[in-house]
């Protein structure tokens, strides 16, 4: 125990970006890096890529849940692949292996996890209903909301790739990180165990927050 604190100070700030999320830097990070030591101490040799896949299995295994309506299952799974998402970047760094080819699949299978929850998580919206909703204005508003939550997020991303490409730096974050929505929607998942027509509401709360960060990143490089 008496080695565990130095090491993971140590790590931590090794592999904890200027730019993180909020629930990233307090949260996520105290959990991926205690993981990663405990593979490296056992020399449990997972590869970078190996994790960025288990994490997005683990994104599509959340998506699954909200689709087979088990919305618990689905949050609580989306947030430890938000977890398991960090996990990929730390056995890299702390081990040397960094590279582009595995930042590209990390970044490819993120926005395909991404997708994949947003997407089930309208399924489940749409099929919980709402008790005053006219069938047609529920399908809409379902399909708009979702589009905007979708778009909103693979756009968060597309961002920041752009601002490091053109203005070489990481644009500070707001409160539409990966990080954030996926907190977002592992609390969403609990409250829908209980009251399934907060899904919606939550659907537009994830897509207010991806495009206030979308806004953020482009008022930081124009």
């Amino acid at each position: 125990m008496g080695d565990e604190l130095p090491a993971f100070r140590e790590a931590y700030e090794t592999v904890v970006k200027p730019g993180e999320g909020p629930v990233s830097r307090w949260l996520n990070r105290h959990i991926s890096i205690r993981i990663t030591l405990f593979l490296m101490r056992h020399r449990i040799n997972i590869s970078p890529t190996a994790m960025s896949l288990m994490s997005f299995s683990t994104g599509l295994l959340a998506a699954l849940a909200f689709v087979l309506g088990s919305p618990l299952a689905g949050g609580l799974l989306a947030q430890l692949a938000s977890i398991l998402d960090g996990c990929d970047g730390e056995i890299a760094r702390l081990t040397g292996r960094e590279s582009s080819r595995g930042g590209i699949i990390d970044a490819v299978l993120d926005r395909m996890a991404d997708a994949a929850i947003v997407l089930s998580m309208a399924i489940f919206a749409y099929r919980s209903g709402w008790p005053w909703a006219i069938p047609l204005s529920w399908a809409l508003a379902v399909l708009v909301v979702a589009s905007l939550a979708l778009t909103g997020s693979l756009l968060v991303s597309y961002c920041s790739a752009i601002s490091r490409a053109l203005a070489s730096r990481q644009p500070r974050r707001a409160l539409g990180s990966r990080d954030v929505r996926l907190f977002l929607i592992m609390l969403s998942g609990i409250s829908c165990q209980l009251a399934p027509w907060i899904a919606l509401p939550s659907l537009a709360i994830l897509a207010l927050l991806a495009w206030l960060e979308v806004l953020n990143s482009l008022r930081q490089v124009l």
